[in-house]
């Protein structure tokens, strides 16, 4: 029997590197353990693509077709809004070469795989056939509590997001033809499938497209020390990634001291801050670092403090349950979703009370054990997710 065809839309796509160009290329490897995959992407991810294909185990199921604007339309990809035009006429480009793909190999399925956002949409499904689409996000949106306190420009920004999550919700005629037209919609979170039109969630399953590529599941044990324990944030130095409650959460609690790792407009602000709060000695900032360097720092550590605002399925959680780390997140979007029982998952209060509870959380001595964190990780895996997705499509009925 001849393995089912899939043409999939995969604007961010890149070997090697976290976030959604990681995504994307762990996603269609994991598309191609079962099927024969085309991946429609952007040409700037050749190079990356061509040096890591040799030596992927699902190469010869993979064929890439590399798709990029005019030169003098890529002005558009200057700061996030032009980002979000650019990829928006990226698509019409990218429909045109499926079209193309789909008339000689005559696909079972498209689907689309990144950019992971429902309120940007997607013409994917007009390349014919049967569509699925995702993992997309998007949902998650915190309380507007937890913002008091925050500086004009993090307040604009929220007030902005949530502008663009109505937008894309009512008057988006692009998502709404991605909701329409699929024959199964995957989200990255629960908030993602309640925000979705009620008709469309009985086809909605929730599945972060946060995946442990080969070698990212470690279980090597970890040297114990005599000196302060370690609690380690990576992301964006982002007001909305929640460093400054990691922060401040660290500034209530004896005997443990915390690695930011990460660079962003926050990192005055946050050096200022700790300077304010007395723990200086106590909160060292690493800057931006390759990731094999941080999964190393990450299997050195005692917690990740990751109390992000509206993450949808951050990788940085799924790295650290890899080296036995637990968690401490906020309980909204996509982190606890990846957690599960191998993290603590904070209410989003306000953020005086999440902060005591993140400082409490620290200080009960109840943190996981390491090894429920490497049994999630286990479950993150990408051989587990791939036997999950294939299920999934079983359940269509294209394989």
């Amino acid at each position: 029997m001849s393995r089912v065809r899939i043409v999939a839309f995969a604007y961010a796509c890149e070997p090697g590197v976290g976030s959604e160009p990681g995504a994307g290329w762990v996603w269609a490897r994991m598309l191609a353990s079962f099927a024969e995959v085309w991946v429609v992407t952007r040409a700037n991810n050749r190079s990356a693509i061509e040096a890591a294909l040799p030596s992927t185990p699902e190469k010869d199921a993979l064929t890439f077709v590399y798709v990029d604007l005019p030169e003098w339309a890529r002005f558009w990809k200057r700061g996030q809004r032009g980002v979000r035009l650019y990829y928006l006429l990226w698509q019409v480009a990218a429909l045109r070469e499926a079209r193309r793909v789909a008339r000689h190999i005559r696909p079972d399925l498209v689907w689309h795989l990144t950019l992971a956002n429902a309120w940007l949409g997607s013409l994917a499904p007009l390349a014919g056939t049967r569509f699925v689409y995702g993992p997309v996000g998007g949902g998650p949106s915190p309380p507007w509590r937890m913002l008091r306190g925050a500086p004009p420009r993090a307040i604009a920004f929220e007030l902005a997001r949530a502008a663009l999550r109505t937008v894309g919700r009512y008057g988006n005629p692009l998502a709404r033809l991605g909701w329409a037209r699929a024959s199964l919609v995957l989200a990255q979170n629960e908030e993602t499938r309640a925000w979705l039109p009620a008709r469309h969630r009985q086809k909605t399953v929730v599945f972060p497209n946060a995946v442990l590529e080969d070698g990212l599941v470690r279980p090597a044990p970890r040297a114990s020390r005599d000196s302060a324990r370690t609690a380690l944030y990576a992301g964006r130095l982002v007001y909305w990634k929640g460093a400054h409650l990691a922060l401040r959460a660290i500034a209530e609690v004896e005997g443990w001291r915390l690695v930011v790792c990460g660079a962003g407009p926050e990192e005055e602000r946050l050096r200022r801050l700790a300077a304010r709060l007395g723990v200086e000695d106590r909160v060292v900032f690493r800057g931006w670092m390759p990731r094999s360097d941080l999964i190393d720092l990450m299997s050195e550590a005692d917690a990740l403090l990751f109390p992000s605002l509206h993450d949808d399925a951050p990788l940085t959680v799924a790295e650290a349950l890899g080296c036995g780390l637990p968690p401490i997140t906020l309980a909204l979007g996509g982190p606890p979703t990846l957690a599960g029982p191998a993290g603590i998952a904070v209410a989003p209060t306000t953020p005086e009370e999440a902060v005591s509870a993140i400082a409490r959380a620290l200080s009960s001595d109840r943190l996981p054990r390491r090894q429920v964190a490497l049994e999630r990780a286990t479950a993150l895996s990408q051989e587990a997710r791939a036997r999950e997705l294939r299920a999934l499509v079983e359940a269509l009925g294209a394989v």
